[in-house]
């Protein structure tokens, strides 16, 4: 076991294949831009098949019926003694990348191989990469005839970067019982950066506010509401209570949050395209990220209800400060019509005394020669809390450049993915 190293060509032709189909692995519905996971999960089928064939390797595409173009994979090698050992949460999907329209100083549909290692596309870290270095670990475990002493379950999944859907993703292949008997055991969760460990993570809730104003002559502002000055004013006053209300913990210092809490508008949209009118519809979407250390439901309630009461505000014709005109000379009002999208997901604050992370520790320690960094932050991963709940010892870990994650120029260094997957294999020694 000790003797594996990343095989550097399998790797490279692995990701170099993957990225080349990033086009049809973007993942923003709302864009029109739906993946075709299987493309990458045949990928990685295709790498493993004389293994899958000769029964070291056992493979399980699963989607719902109707979604098969859209499967998650569960990759199984059966370990030599009692026990399991997941490595989890890698995925199929990437982000958009607008090359034209993002700076994106190269193709990200291609990945470039630059001086000093460097790797770039869309997905190389986030979340391609990982792919990459596991389908090169179990068929070199497979090629040398080595079998990890736990039972290793490696989850590739789909639909990671959108909101939860019915037949897909994570939660389908819980549903389907394939993650229980990791229960009670180690699970790795793949998808992070800058190695860490990564100690936690917040949870996500996407959110919805619908104003309704008065349009008009611009020249005739008595006359109007203004739609998207309300809207703006109203997402303003939101955040600010929001953040006076959940403002950071103790417990955040402790495990070594990036940022607190946050609640902010990321997306506008609105039908006017006239600059003399004033708009009359706008729709406001955005997030909200929780640290695990507050309720998701609770949080949700009163932001909820908090927006209920804004909107009786101004029916009260209460004046707000910092708000724009909030009824027309004639006495029509505008409108707040606030709502959560979904049931969001819970953020995890992973175990600090625990054999899991003291074991991905020791591996970073004698891997990369230095003390890890832990650390924690925002972002937002599925089931995490949940598998933590079955008793599992869910610890989070990455390898590549946090700076790129889903941003434009997306790179990390041939080396990360080198020492990625020596503490693999390190944690397969330990475990």
């Amino acid at each position: 076991m000790h003797a594996l190293s990343l095989r550097e060509d399998r790797f490279l032709e692995v990701l170099r294949r993957l990225i080349a189909m990033t086009p049809k692995l973007q993942n923003n519905p709302s864009a029109g831009l739906v993946p075709e996971e299987r493309l990458a999960a045949q990928v990685v089928l295709e790498t493993l098949a004389p293994h899958i064939q000769s029964g070291f390797i056992q493979a399980e595409s699963l989607a719902a019926s109707g979604k098969e173009s859209r499967p998650s994979l569960v990759l199984t090698v059966k370990g030599t003694g009692e026990g399991a050992l997941g490595f989890v949460g890698a995925h199929f999907d990437v982000v958009p990348a607008d090359e034209k329209g993002e700076g994106w100083e190269r193709n990200p549909f291609a990945l470039w191989e630059g001086p000093g290692g460097v790797l770039y596309g869309r997905g190389v870290t986030d979340c391609l990469g990982h792919v990459a270095v596991l389908t090169d670990l179990l068929a070199q475990l497979a090629e040398r005839g080595v079998r990890p002493r736990r039972t290793l379950k490696v989850v590739l999944i789909s639909n990671e970067e959108s909101s939860d859907l019915p037949g897909l993703g994570l939660t389908y292949v819980a549903e389907q019982g394939r993650l229980k008997d990791l229960a009670g055991q180690p699970v790795y969760w793949l998808d992070s950066a800058n190695f860490g460990p990564t100690l936690g993570t917040g949870g996500i809730s996407l959110w919805e506010l619908k104003v309704t104003g008065v349009g008009g002559h611009s020249g005739m502002p008595q006359n109007c509401v203004n739609a998207l000055e309300l809207g703006m004013a109203a997402s303003l006053e939101l955040a600010r209570w929001f953040h006076a209300r959940f403002p950071p913990t103790q417990d955040e210092k402790t495990w070594g949050f990036l940022s607190s809490s946050s609640l902010k508008a990321t997306v506008v949209e609105g039908s006017n395209t006239k600059e003399s009118k004033i708009p009359a519809d706008v729709t406001l979407r955005g997030d909200l990220r929780l640290t695990p250390f507050y309720d998701m439901s609770e949080v949700r309630k009163a932001v909820t209800d908090f927006m209920r009461e804004l909107d009786a505000r101004l029916e009260r014709d209460e004046v707000i400060p910092g708000f724009p005109r909030t009824r027309t000379a004639a006495g029509k009002r505008g409108s707040l019509e606030f709502r959560f999208q979904g049931g969001g997901m819970e953020g995890i604050a992973c175990r600090l005394d625990s054999p899991g992370l003291q074991a991905l520790k020791e591996a970073m320690q004698a891997v990369r020669g230095v003390a890890p960094t832990p650390f924690s932050l925002t972002g937002s991963l599925p089931l995490v809390r949940d598998l933590q709940r079955q008793g599992c010892d869910v610890q989070i870990t990455g390898f590549g450049e946090m700076a790129y994650y889903h941003a434009p120029n997306e790179q990390a260094r041939l080396e990360d993915f080198r020492q990625g997957f020596s503490i693999l294999r390190e944690l397969l020694v330990r475990l």
